[in-house]
């Protein structure tokens, strides 16, 4: 019965043990990790507000806003860097893999740095701003997003932009090399140029200037666990509530949990013009089912 017992619990405790591997080699592949942290940087993980520093591992839909006078380098296994500063805000929406490859990321607002490795093997990786949508390729590039504009500046390498009107339309896409300026206000066309504007020079981060460094490998057997704040305020993620339809798909899903909340419920009623896939969440009642008529009961009434 001992032997037996061995012979049983071995194959299993060993195909757990695979399994754990597993997940444990795919999670190693696919979350990013904050190498470098100056200033204060929150992390909004699920519908909670965390504090986050150094050696934090990344994953999907982790949203970070970063100090206005700071910034923060998140580094993935492929070798892809991306350097968010001064008051940046941006999410990882779609990080783990697929079956092609595709990473996407949102910058909501800000400045932000990325480049990739010149494998031809990584992560085809997609960054979401309010107005461009950009397919990085193998390029290095800074863009600063706004609201109502967004400035790309392509270092090296190449990339292709296509642009984002106020319903989420894309228009056609164009191609951009090193060295040229992209430019998009408001709903214009996005002007290609070699020529960057004085301002973005101006404001550009002054790390920006420079190669973004290498720190992943310092952070191979290091790991810090982001400390817990509280749970979202309306505040802390109203303007992803009202991001384009393409950012904020997820949502109504994500922070259902929160619209219990009286403070949060309140302002999401206030708001809902900004974000009309609430309603259903807010008011229920609307959309149930109505209870077909009965004829007969009518008649009887009507008999009586």
């Amino acid at each position: 019965m001992r032997g037996c017992g061995r012979g049983v619990l071995r194959p299993r405790f060993q195909l757990a043990a695979a399994l754990l591997g597993a997940c444990a080699s795919a999670f190693a592949q696919t979350a990013g990790t904050l190498t470098l942290v100056e200033g204060s940087v929150e992390l909004i993980r699920g519908a909670t507000l965390y504090t986050a520093t150094q050696g934090v591992r990344l994953g999907d839909g982790d949203i970070l806003s970063i100090d206005p006078k700071g910034q923060a380098q998140i580094e993935f296994q492929d070798g892809a860097i991306l350097n968010l500063s001064q008051g940046a805000r941006a999410m990882l929406t779609n990080i783990a893999p697929g079956e092609r490859g595709h990473a996407e990321i949102a910058v909501l607002s800000g400045w932000a740095k990325f480049t990739q490795k010149k494998s031809g093997k990584g992560t085809q990786y997609r960054y979401l701003t309010p107005r461009v949508e950009i397919n990085a390729g193998e390029a290095t590039a800074v863009l600063n997003a706004g609201d109502g504009s967004t400035d790309i500046y392509v270092e090296s390498g190449a990339l292709r932009f296509s642009e984002i009107g106020r319903k989420g339309v894309q228009r056609i896409a164009r191609d951009a090399k090193g060295g040229e300026f992209i430019t998009r206000r408001g709903e214009q066309p996005a002007t290609l140029g070699s020529r960057l504007s004085a301002e973005f020079v101006k404001n550009m981060p002054r790390h920006f200037r420079d190669d973004l460094p290498v720190l992943l490998e310092r952070f191979k057997n290091r790991r810090s666990e982001p400390k817990r704040e509280h749970e979202v305020t309306y505040a802390e993620v109203e303007a992803w509530l009202k991001a384009g339809s393409a950012i904020r798909r997820n949502f109504v899903k994500r922070f259902e949990v929160r619209s219990k909340d009286s403070e949060f419920r309140r302002k999401l009623i206030e708001n809902l013009r900004e974000h009309p896939e609430w309603d259903k969440v807010l008011f229920p009642g609307k959309y149930a089912p109505k209870e077909p008529s009965n004829p007969k009961s009518a008649q009887s009434g009507t008999q009586r």
